[in-house]
Order: structure tokens, then sequence, then C-alpha cells
């Protein structure tokens, strides 16, 4: 008896005899990625930025109307514009007078850095850096460290006093009463020179 062949069987005769099976995928499942895929996923992390990082590093200390902190204001007492020092020492003014405790703290480093403008170059700086010691870092702070604080003062008096302007020189004699006036216990060490000072400086008026 001679077999008839369907037409699905002629197919796959044709075809080499190979039954490929289709997979039926499940609605709403997810594949699997092939072994050989590159992972393109990008993982970001939290960016700080400088501001963040600055505004953080000021919680709790005291600044100015400006938002500067005492130790901003000390750094720009040395900055090339006039203008920014006159405007630093104001800063320092105010933060100084709203909290007290700072002066407490800091005043010997407050000393330290601000002696230096006692010789500057622009007449209302000087002005300005000496009302301040006037009116708020001689009569604040506490007493006990009047030594060091003569010391670190009468270095860069003297050293105004040797200028060649002849503002900065009186400037000096200025700054070296406000010492005598707030510190007189601790000045005698200084009395000596500071006398040979004001006679060679009157002597060179004189001649001026």
């Amino acid at each position: 008896m001679v077999k008839v062949k369907t037409k699905s069987q002629s197919k796959k005769s044709k075809r080499g005899g190979v039954d490929f099976k289709k997979f039926k995928r499940k609605i709403g499942r997810k594949l699997p990625p092939p072994k050989n895929t590159t992972n393109t996923e990008i993982k970001s992390k939290a960016i700080v930025l400088p501001e963040q990082s600055i505004a953080s590093e000021r919680v709790g200390l005291a600044t100015s109307k400006r938002g500067l902190t005492l130790k901003e204001l000390l750094q720009q007492t040395s900055h090339h514009n006039a203008k920014s020092r006159k405007d630093a020492l104001h800063g320092i003014k105010d933060i100084l007078l709203n909290n007290p405790d700072e002066l407490k703290l800091h005043k010997l480093s407050v000393v330290e850095k601000l002696r230096e403008r006692i010789g500057d170059d622009d007449e209302f700086v000087r002005e300005t850096l000496y009302q301040l010691f006037k009116s708020v870092i001689f009569p604040g702070g506490t007493k006990d460290n009047q030594g060091p604080v003569v010391s670190l003062m009468m270095a860069y008096v003297f050293n105004a006093i040797a200028h060649l302007v002849l503002d900065v020189r009186l400037m000096a004699f200025k700054f070296s009463d406000l010492v005598v006036q707030f510190y007189p216990s601790s000045f005698p060490f200084y009395a000596e020179k500071d006398s040979d000072c004001r006679q060679h400086k009157l002597e060179d008026l004189i001649a001026e």
C-alpha cells in the first residue's frame, strides 16, 4: 500500500526535516538580558556644591551683616584694595560688638592680624583701625593677657614710627598713646624706646 505524503510532511522534508518550535512568551514577563550585553545603567551620586559646604561650615559661627565670619574678615584686611580693607574692619567691629565672646576667645589672634594695618598706606584704613582698637578691642575682652597684647602692638608701632610717610608716623604715636591709656602697667618695658623714637622723630620734623 502506498502512503500519501501530506502537505506538512512534504514541507518538513524540503526544509531538511528540522522542526523549529516556537516559544510562547508570557505577557508582562521581562526577559533576562543576554550574557554579552553591556550594562549602560548610570548610578548618580549627590554632588555637594562649594556654596553648600561653606554654608555648613558657618553654622553656629558669628557673622557680619554681609554674612562673613571673623576669620574671613581678618583675611580681607590684607586685600590689595583699600576700600575692601576698610569694609573688613567695619565688619570685624560689627561682629565683636554683637558677639563679645568672640573677642574674649580670639583677642590675641585679632590683634596679631590687625596690627599689620598700623602702617597701612591708606589714611582711612589707619583711622578706621585706630577707632576699632579704641572703642572695641582694647576696652573689651579679658585683662589677663595684657603683656602679649602690648608686645604684639608695640613691635608694629615702632615700625610705623620709622615709616617714610609723615602721616603714618603720626598715627603710630597715636597708637602708642592708646596702648599707654589701656595698658599702663605693661608699657614701662617699652617706655624708653618709645621716648627715643619720639625724640628722633621730633628732630626729623624740625629738620624738615
